[in-house]
């Protein structure tokens, strides 16, 4: 029995194993892909090698893994077992008296470890993905609108700006024979001209700045039809690139992107809401991770009394569980906030919520039931509309 009981593992193991695998690139790869659009605007029009933006992709996606990777192991057993139960095959086992809940030793195995790999996401891989993305995200924005490299050429790829650069030092990094006409105003009109520059952008606010010497600025206002002309001997002409980047990416680190070093130091200067949303989100860096856990105690018997209930049922039930665990997540924050409840019982009761509802499910593992779930919510509901009446 226990050579049978081996094998089942395997069995289970590598076939939950397999789904979990597909599912996590499927559904991560689904939420990244809202952001592809974007940035394929990039390759386009701004010239940037497809190797930066799959770079890009790589580094937008430890966001998303944290809720994959517990939702694809929900799905991935509540699927495998739903199909072992379709297919008489835990019947069989009930049949050879091995109790179901042995099913539980692969299910564990595979639920801790993708709880692990959760927390070593949202500690490790999202605090520092997100800095290399941003970093990632300037450089993609500089070889776009880059001129040290454009001698002789019409730049025209910041929108409202053309600039014209005659020769560049490229070791001293030091421009000379420089033009700039500047239509970014409807209403006013300027060029400038200068015999030297260097270019400098700052990469946290993504400023541009031309540091100009010995030139003319010509300037007509058009509403007043004024028109000036200025010499100079230093000038500075700056612009702001942030348009230039995707409108859904943040240049500054948002809470959920910060380490647990970054959050304790905001903490410091926190106070009321604000300091009570950081603990949540210190807390919700293990949390979510650990719900992965705590779906072991609901799939497991969703997955075995699923019975014939269609191929997609299983992707159905853990899609619709998700969502379920999402909303009294969100439902309990709210609460928190509202009654006071320590940031840490409020970030870890939908985790709470779903073992008991998984433990109340147990205790009938092994009982052969002939009715489908959507049967007996059917007839819930059909009891329910009769009382009402």
């Amino acid at each position: 029995m226990a050579y049978l009981n081996k094998k089942i593992y395997i069995y289970v193991f590598k076939e939950i194993l397999q789904i979990l695998l597909l599912s996590i690139f499927v559904m991560t790869f689904i939420m990244v892909i809202s952001r592809i659009g974007q940035l394929t605007d990039l390759i386009i029009n701004k010239g940037v090698e497809i190797k930066d933006i799959l770079l890009l992709i790589i580094y937008s996606s430890p966001p998303y893994l944290t809720f994959t990777l517990p939702m694809s192991f929900l799905l991935s057993t509540i699927v495998v077992l739903g199909r072992l139960s379709t297919e008489n095959e835990v019947l069989a086992l009930k049949a050879s008296g091995i109790n179901l809940k042995y099913l539980f030793v692969p299910v564990v195995l595979i639920g801790f470890l993708i709880s692990f790999l959760g927390v070593l996401n949202t500690v490790i891989l999202l605090p520092n993905s997100g800095n290399l993305f941003r970093q990632t995200l300037i450089n993609v924005v500089k070889k776009g609108i880059t001129i040290e490299d454009r001698e002789g050429i019409f730049n025209d790829n910041i929108p409202g700006i053309v600039i014209y650069i005659d020769k560049v030092d490229k070791d001293n990094k030091r421009l000379s024979g420089i033009l700039v006409s500047d239509d970014r105003d409807k209403d006013i009109k300027q060029m400038i001209s200068a015999n030297r520059g260097i270019i400098n952008l700052d990469p946290v606010t993504l400023d541009l700045n031309f540091l100009l010497e010995d030139g003319n600025l010509h300037r007509w206002e058009k509403k007043e039809d004024i028109y000036r002309n200025l010499y100079f001997k230093e000038y500075t002409f700056s612009m702001n690139l942030e348009k230039n980047v995707p409108h859904n990416v943040p240049l500054r680190k948002r809470p959920y992107e910060m380490d647990t070093k970054e959050l304790k130091k905001a903490l410091i200067n926190a106070s009321g809401l604000d300091r009570y949303d950081i603990m949540l989100e210190i807390f919700k860096k293990f949390s979510i991770p650990l719900s992965s856990i705590s779906f072991m105690f609901l799939a497991v018997p969703l997955g075995i009394r699923r019975r014939v209930e269609g191929k997609f049922s299983g992707v159905l039930y853990s899609l619709l569980l998700f969502i379920l665990y999402y909303v009294l997540m969100a439902f309990t924050e709210n609460m928190g906030k509202t009654f006071g409840v320590p940031a840490f019982i409020t970030s870890f009761m939908p985790n709470i919520v779903v073992i008991l509802i998984g433990l109340g499910f147990l205790r009938n593992l092994n009982f052969e039931e002939y009715t489908t779930i959507s049967e007996k919510i059917r007839h819930r509901w059909r009891d329910y509309i009769e009382k009402t009446k």
